[in-house]
C-alpha cells in the first residue's frame, strides 16, 4: 500500500487482483480514486479502466457513483462491527448494544474504547476512508456532508439513544440529558483521534488521555456503587 497524506496518493493493493470478485475490486479502485482525485475528479470510466472491465459492466454491480460510495461506507460499518464483536459489544443498534454496557467495568470499557481507537487509526481501509473524508470535504460538498454524518451525527445519535436506554437501568445519576451526555463522551474522543494522528508520542499521549477520559466520565456520570 502506498499512502502520501499530503497528496492523498493511495494505491489499494487489491484493486488489480483479478482473482477477487469484480465488485470488491471496484470498491478498492473507488477508494483509491476518491482518496486521490476526490468525488468530482472520479468517473465510472476511470474505475472501469482501473479494474480492467467495460464501463457498462460497472453498472451491473453499482447503478451509480453514489452507490459505490455508499457501499464503501457499508464496508467500513462491517469492519467496525467486526471490531465490536471482538470486544463483546454491538454497533448494530442502540437497543442491541445497551445490554453489554450494563455493569461494564472501567477496565473493560477502556479496552472497548481502545479497540475502536485502534481500528480507526490503524486499519488500512478505515485510515484511508477517514482521510478521504477529511481532505476532500474542502473540495467536494457531498463528501463534507457525508463526513459530518458518518463521523459526527451518526455516532452522536447512536450514543444518545444508547445512553437513553442506559439511564433506565439506574446506573447513571439523575438529571442527565442523553444528547449532552453523548457529546460529553464522544466529543473528547474525536479530539484525541486528531491528537493521535501525529503517531509516536502523540498517539501514546492520546491513548493515556483516552483511558483517563473513560475513568473521569464514569466517575462524573455513574452513581457511586
Amino acid at each position: 500500500m502506498e499512502e502520501v497524506c499530503a497528496g492523498m496518493a493511495y494505491a489499494h493493493p487489491m484493486a488489480n487482483d483479478r482473482s477477487l470478485p469484480t465488485r470488491g475490486r471496484l470498491l478498492d479502485a473507488a477508494l483509491t480514486r476518491f482518496a486521490r482525485d476526490g468525488w468530482g475528479g472520479t468517473s465510472i470510466r476511470d474505475l472501469a479502466r482501473d479494474v480492467g472491465i467495460r464501463e457498462s459492466s460497472v453498472y451491473k454491480h453499482f447503478p451509480s457513483k453514489q452507490a459505490l460510495f455508499d457501499a464503501l461506507i457499508e464496508r467500513a460499518d462491517a469492519r467496525m462491527a467486526d471490531v465490536a464483536g471482538q470486544f463483546g459489544v454491538s454497533v448494530e443498534s442502540p437497543e442491541a448494544a445497551s445490554p453489554a454496557y450494563v455493569g461494564m467495568t472501567e477496565e473493560r470499557l477502556v479496552a472497548v474504547a481502545q479497540g475502536f481507537f485502534d481500528a480507526v487509526l490503524h486499519d488500512p481501509e478505515l485510515v484511508v476512508l477517514r482521510r478521504l473524508f477529511v481532505v476532500n470535504q474542502y473540495r467536494d460538498d457531498a463528501i463534507g456532508e457525508r463526513l459530518r454524518d458518518y463521523w459526527i451525527e451518526r455516532p452522536l445519535q447512536f450514543q444518545a439513544s444508547l445512553f437513553r436506554d442506559l439511564f433506565a437501568t439506574g446506573e447513571f445519576r439523575d438529571g442527565f440529558d442523553p444528547e449532552q451526555t453523548a457529546l460529553a463522551f464522544y466529543g473528547p474522543i474525536l479530539t484525541l483521534l486528531q491528537l493521535a494522528e501525529g503517531g509516536g508520542e502523540s498517539e501514546g499521549r492520546a491513548r493515556d488521555l483516552l483511558a483517563r477520559h473513560v475513568g473521569h466520565f464514569r466517575a462524573s456520570h455513574l452513581r457511586e456503587s
